[in-house]
């Protein structure tokens, strides 16, 4: 007789089956939603989504007459995102696929079907031959050893880790046989440690005397193309892996795992499609070909400290290209699109695009066919006269524009090679005697600070004359003169005696200039050196250095020295505009470099109006200084006073203005040295009608055939300059029958002399 199970019973069996299975799934929710939540949702935005950047257009930069100095090259680079090769599923297709390629049965069937069904059936396996039981418990233990947010080492959570490694392994030789054939040509840095080398170099030392060194020689960096080890390495990182090991056993800090590695740039668009095509037959996924544009400079030996240049990921790291970063650069564009886990993309209507924003360019006041003429006059003078540092500027008074600027040493914007008067050199190849390398980044015109000396004379004679204590043909004492219980003030051995306030110019006399000074008092000097604006910024968009420094002239003593350019600090560019001040009738205007930001259509966005920053003095005090710099340049001046201190800056038939300087450099632990100097020439042309203003700074040249000063240095290699710029802007002579006469002479020079 059978039994009846009571239904009482069987609902007690069936709600337990019930209550177990839902705690079942209730731990498994708990697991994801609440334990591993964070690594979840990482894990899944990271296989969803991905993103490409479709590169903006950098904005052009031309000069003031709409020449192009800059271009863009769309190239293609070649980017491994490391976070996919280390994902278990994207290896797997890759291995599965090569494997499946190799079988019997591949070659025997064309049916594509039957070809996928075999490749799952090898992907199975290595997913099935990975793949390790773990509990819950064990789980949790390895998970407490993890870092907090590592999401890739939780998807190896139920693998085992000796296969994943394998396959890794397996996977990096992959694919470093497919990219091969393609980077074969890619050069590499070659770290193969070397033996140092060591020369001789023979340099004067502070008083000019000769002096032989044995420095060592920076080693060249050596190049080799890439091998399928280099690929590897690249991708797999191992000696960083190895450390962080290490370091993981030891408590200690691990280093950062990079996991966007770039492998190749430059790639040409037919390379790059081939690349594609490569990567997508061979079903590798994890590697990605992005365009990107590259600067580049259609004349990259001149202009470069104003220019600036860009790094790999178009940053401007100086000059204009720093410092209109945000305007040039314009905005990336974006494309975002799904993919599963083996990096298949999924159309997906929720895919976004957005269109690239390209830059603002910019039209400089720059004249490149000016800005040539400085460069190749600048480069004579220095070879001429072995200098180590130079610059010239070219302002136009009227506006501020500034129409040149060249510094020496320079480099190559496109290499970066170091360019001096003697030609190019690897960057690091040059050194100063100390041993330092010399690399042309530095921008003498702006950011050096020099004792100007006899140029800084106007501030004072300005003074003079805008107050009204003196007038331009009032008697100066140029004699001897001492201030205080400092060394008495010379001019070089000449006794000037009594000079009219212009022929103290023209003479170029210490002690008159300090007399004016100190006639006048300190605090009307600090105000004339306040509106010429040199203690404060000279305000350009390039790396500037700041304000001038100025010494305390309420003594007496740093007031005297001052007035003749020293116990002052100055720059280039800041003594560039003083002069401009002057020929522009007393006014004042800031420096311009950008004429004006053009958008992407050519419409002006913002014009750059010229500015004026403040009147300095009355006009008549400006027409009386240009008077006195026009003595500094004659040989024939009226009064006794005789040929001025830069006769070699005139050019017959016009009327050029300028004023020398001369300045010892000073010791590091205080004191001059005798024979190292700095010397300048700030000239006008023409005088009588200024077009331009051209500063030119000469930094320790050595002697050559007569002693370096303003007028034997800088004022020659201003004349070389301006001859050129009187043809180049058809300047009227105020005299043309002298200026004929000069031009035949130098004709029939030109011919007489032998050929070399």
């Amino acid at each position: 007789m059978k039994t009846k199970v009571p239904f009482a019973s069987r609902a007690v069996v069936l709600c337990a089956a019930v209550l177990g299975v839902s705690s079942v799934i209730a731990g498994k929710l708990v697991e994801l939603q609440i334990v591993d939540s964070g690594n979840r949702r990482s894990i899944a935005a990271d296989e969803l989504i991905d993103k490409e950047v479709i590169p903006a257009m950098r904005g052009r930069i031309t000069d003031r007459n709409g020449e192009m100095l800059t271009n863009n090259i769309q190239s293609e680079t070649l980017v491994a995102d490391r976070y996919h090769l280390r994902e278990l599923n994207v290896v797997v297709e890759g291995l599965a696929y090569n494997q499946a390629i190799h079988d019997e049965r591949w070659d025997a069937t064309a049916d594509p079907k039957e070809r996928q069904r075999i490749v799952k059936e090898y992907n199975r396996k290595l997913m099935d031959n990975a793949t390790v039981k773990r509990t819950q418990e064990e789980k949790q233990a390895l998970r407490s050893k993890l870092k907090p947010g590592d999401a890739s080492a939780n998807r190896l959570m139920d693998y085992d880790p000796e296969v994943c490694r394998q396959y890794f392994e397996l996977h990096d030789k992959l694919v470093a046989e497919v990219l091969y054939p393609f980077l074969s040509h890619t050069e590499v840095e070659d770290t193969t440690p070397v033996e140092p080398e060591f020369k001789t170099v023979t340099t004067r030392d502070k008083k000019g005397r000769k002096v032989t060194t044995r420095v060592p020689v920076q080693p060249k960096k050596r190049m080799r193309f890439m091998t399928r080890e280099d690929i590897i390495e690249k991708i797999a990182q191992r000696e960083t892996e190895e450390f962080n090991a290490r370091a993981a056993a030891s408590g200690e800090t691990t280093k950062t795992i990079r996991n966007n590695i770039i492998l190749a740039r430059g790639l040409s668009l037919d390379t790059a499609d081939k690349l594609r095509e490569a990567l997508r037959n061979a079903h590798i996924h994890g590697l990605t070909v992005q365009s990107e544009m590259k600067r580049s400079y259609v004349m990259p030996e001149m202009l470069c400290h104003v220019l600036g240049y860009v790094n790999h990921e178009n940053q401007g790291m100086s000059g204009i290209e720093a410092t209109y970063q945000d305007s040039l650069a314009g905005m990336d564009g974006l494309r975002e699109y799904r993919h599963n886990a083996r990096g298949q993309v999924l159309a997906n209507e929720d895919d976004r695009y957005v269109p690239p924003s390209n830059g603002l360019s910019l039209r400089l006041t720059i004249d490149m066919r000016l800005q040539t003429i400085l460069e190749q006059e600048l480069d004579k003078g220095m070879r001429h006269f072995r200098a180590k540092r130079g610059c010239m500027i070219a302002v136009d008074p009227k506006t501020g524009d500034i129409l040149g600027m060249v510094s020496r040493p320079a480099f190559d914007l496109n290499t970066k090679e170091l360019i001096t008067p003697d030609g190019k050199f690897k960057r690091g190849t040059v050194t100063e005697s100390d041993g330092k390398p010399v690399t042309g980044d530095f921008n003498f015109a702006c950011q050096t600070r020099y004792e100007p000396g006899s140029t800084f004379k106007v501030i004072a004679a300005t003074t003079a004359l805008d107050t009204g204590k003196f007038h331009i043909e009032s008697i100066v004492d140029c004699g001897p003169y001492q201030v205080g219980n400092a060394p008495a003030i010379t001019d070089s051995g000449w006794n000037y005696g009594m000079k009219p306030l212009w022929g103290v110019l023209a003479k170029s006399s210490n002690r008159g200039s300090a007399r004016l000074a100190i006639a006048c008092k300190w605090p009307n000097y600090k105000e004339y050196v306040h509106r010429y604006g040199l203690d404060t910024s000279v305000n350009i968009a390039l790396p500037a250095g700041g304000p001038c420094l100025i010494s305390d002239g309420a003594n007496l003593v740093n007031l005297s020295r001052m007035a003749y350019g020293y116990a002052v600090s100055v720059s280039p560019l800041h003594m560039a505009m003083v002069y401009a001040t002057i020929a522009n009738n007393g006014v004042r205007m800031r420096p311009r470099l950008i004429d004006c930001v053009l958008k992407d259509n050519g419409d002006v966005y913002d014009a750059c109006a010229p500015q004026v920053a403040t009147r300095v003095m009355s006009e008549k005090t400006a027409a009386d200084l240009r008077y006195a710099l026009e003595s500094v340049t004659r040989k024939d001046n009226p009064k006794g006073v005789n040929r001025g201190t830069a006769t070699t800056a005139a050019i017959p038939g016009f009327r050029i203005g300028g004023k020398t300087g001369t300045a010892k450099k000073t010791r590091s632990g205080g004191g001059y040295y005798d024979a190292l100097y700095t010397v300048s020439f700030a000239g006008v042309l023409p005088i009588d009608n200024p077009r331009v203003v051209i500063m030119t700074v000469i930094d320790e040249p050595h002697p050559t055939d007569c002693n370096p000063g303003g007028g034997t240095v800088a004022a020659p290699i201003f004349r070389a300059a301006a001859e050129r710029i009187i043809n180049l802007y058809n300047l009227t002579p105020s005299n043309p029958e002298a200026y004929e006469r000069y031009r035949n002479e130098q004709k029939l020079s030109s011919t007489s002399k032998p050929q070399q």
